[in-house]
This record gives structure tokens, C-alpha cells and sequence, in this order.
């Protein structure tokens, strides 16, 4: 299995930006000295659950900072983002860090969010059709030209062009949609889970994204290396035992969950609930490191899925452990 950690940049009521910042940006660090897999930074606005607006901001600076491990966009809200400040802006995080950048792409589900940027929340998904298809076709044609309904932009050369030829490695981020499956299957680019999916739903999802790429002319082969890729957002705790583990979680997830909106998002239920009702749910893992190792290998079993983003540090829980039982789980 590969590993990889979820930065959100949450901000609690107990805590402020700064530290934040410099709590997310130091578990970073360790993350590439424990030697996690990839790196996993959300993008949200005008919320405290998530300061970062634009992510390409935060992979930047964490590019500079570390050596090997890799970093995804989980999600750049394309919608909201201009076509040529992604293609020009992403291709210099990708030379900075030696071509360890990987786009994981979302159409964003808060109205807000688009509201406080002046776009219609309306036309998200014609502008994430619109935007993706922008960026990717400026990769491959190192030409700025693009003729679309939101954006007709000039000819003239791309500056930068990616380390990664001919393009970034692009994941399409499924929270609930089917509809988002099927389209990334078509397309044969690889997928990002959001937490809702049960072990049992997400092997039905494989096979769904197999049979629709089969379906659209792909061979068994290729289909099969996507899919080794497939990854899923796990909220995880792990400590010295599993009863310091519940208890070190607690004040973030009550808090984070505390919204509605996160509840429904994350696949939980939309009506409160108490804190026993998360950690007993399937989706997430709090224990202590013999625990999590058996959940863990139960989860692969079931589910066919490899690679697990663990989002140790939900609402800024236990932020000065969140990576603590991680040498005896994972490396």
C-alpha cells in the first residue's frame, strides 16, 4: 500500500492562522522524512475549515521545502481559476520540485465559495468541462491559443512547460458522483475518493470505472494500471493505545462535523450525531497502531483500493501528533 496525508489548513476555534500554517507546514516536512507517499492539499475559501484559497500557493512553497515526496492538488476547484494561470503557474511548481506535482482536479460544491469570487455557481460544471479541457490542451500544444465560452485566450508560446511530459498526471476527485466516475473512465484518468464509500461500495466503483473504460475501448491492461492508482481520504488517528487515540481526536472532529455541510459531503449522516457514531463508522480508522495496521488490511481486502490518503489532523485534532504512530504503521 502507498500512504499519503490531507492538509486542509483547518482553523479551530482554539487555534489562528499562523499556527496553523506552521503546524501544516512542519507535518509536511515529516511527512517526506518518514517517508510518506505523496502529499495531499485541499483548496477552500471563506471558511475556517479550510484558509487556503489557492493550493498552487501552499505546493509551491512545500516544493521548495522538501525532497522526494510527491504533491497533489486535492482539489484545484477549477471552475474558479483562470485556464492560463493554472497550465503556466502549475508547470513552475512541477520544475521546482523536480517533477513531483500531480493535479488532482474538482468542480468545488460550495455556493459560497463561488459567490465571494463573482462566478455564477450555475455554470460550474460547463467551466470545469471548459477549464480542464483548456489546461491540458496548453500542455500538449505548448501553445496559450484556446477558443471555449468563458475564456478565448491569445496565441502566443506556453512559459513554463511542465517537467512532466507531456503533461501532469491528472486525478479526477469523486466525492458522491457516478456521473464523475464514468467521465474519468472515459477518459482513463485516474481517481481520489472522498471518504463516504464504504470498503463494499468502493470495490463496486472499480468495477463500474472497468467496465466503463472496457466500454469506451480500453484494454484490460491499461485499465488495470489506472486503477492501481486509485486512492481514497480517510479520517485516521492512530496513538499508543486506541482509547488515547478516541479521546485525542475528539475536539477536532466534533468541531469539523459540527457542519453540516461537511457531514453530508464526507458521506456521514446529515443529522448530528454523537461522537460514538464516527468512530464506529467504516469510513473512519482511530486506534492504536496494531489496530489500525488490522483495519488497514481489512480495508485492502475489501475494498481492492492500495493507496490511502490518511487525514490524521481532521478540524486541527492532536495537530502536534498527527504523524506520531505513523513509523509503526506505515514505513
Amino acid at each position: 500500500m502507498k500512504f499519503g496525508t490531507f492538509q486542509l489548513q483547518s482553523v479551530p476555534p482554539w487555534s489562528n492562522c499562523y499556527d496553523v500554517a506552521q503546524q501544516h507546514f512542519e507535518q509536511m516536512v515529516e511527512a517526506d522524512t518518514l517517508g510518506f507517499h505523496e502529499l495531499w492539499l485541499a483548496e477552500h475559501n471563506a471558511r475556517r475549515y479550510g484558509m487556503m484559497g489557492n493550493v498552487i500557493t501552499l505546493a509551491a512553497a512545500i516544493a521548495a521545502a522538501t525532497k522526494r515526496i510527491r504533491i497533489a492538488t486535492a482539489v484545484s476547484r477549477i471552475p474558479l481559476h483562470h485556464p492560463l494561470h493554472l497550465a503556466e503557474d502549475l508547470a513552475y511548481v512541477d520544475i521546482l520540485s523536480g517533477g513531483r506535482l500531480d493535479w488532482g482536479v474538482g468542480k468545488g460544491y460550495d455556493a459560497l465559495e463561488f459567490s465571494t469570487y463573482g462566478i455564477d455557481f450555475e455554470t460550474r460544471e460547463e467551466r470545469w468541462n471548459e477549464t480542464l479541457n483548456a489546461v491540458r490542451q496548453i500542455w500538449e500544444t505548448r501553445r496559450t491559443k484556446f477558443d471555449g465560452k468563458f475564456y478565448k485566450l491569445g496565441d502566443a508560446e506556453l512559459w513554463p512547460l511542465p517537467l512532466q511530459r507531456p503533461q501532469l498526471p491528472t486525478y479526477i476527485m469523486v466525492s458522491g458522483s457516478e456521473r464523475s466516475l464514468a467521465w474519468a473512465a472515459e477518459h482513463l484518468l485516474p481517481v481520489a475518493m472522498g471518504t463516504g464509500p464504504t470498503p463494499d461500495q468502493l470495490r463496486d466503483r472499480l468495477n463500474l470505472y472497468a467496465d466503463t473504460a472496457n466500454a469506451a475501448g480500453y484494454s484490460d491492461d491499461q485499465i488495470s494500471q489506472v486503477l492501481a492508482n486509485t486512492w481514497q481520504l480517510k479520517p485516521m488517528h492512530v496513538s499508543t493505545t486506541t482509547e488515547r487515540a478516541i479521546a485525542e481526536y475528539r475536539g477536532g472532529l466534533e468541531w469539523y462535523m459540527g457542519e453540516k455541510g461537511n457531514r453530508a459531503m464526507f458521506g456521514f449522516s446529515e443529522d448530528k450525531r454523537p461522537y460514538d457514531y464516527y468512530v464506529q463508522h467504516r469510513s473512519v480508522m482511530i486506534g492504536s497502531a496494531e489496530k489500525i495496521a488490522e483495519d488497514l488490511a481489512d480495508y485492502q481486502r475489501l475494498s481492492g483500493v492500495n493507496n490511502v490518503i490518511c487525514w490524521f489532523n481532521m478540524g486541527g485534532a492532536a495537530s502536534s501528533a498527527s504523524t506520531s504512530g505513523a513509523p509503526l504503521i506505515f514505513l
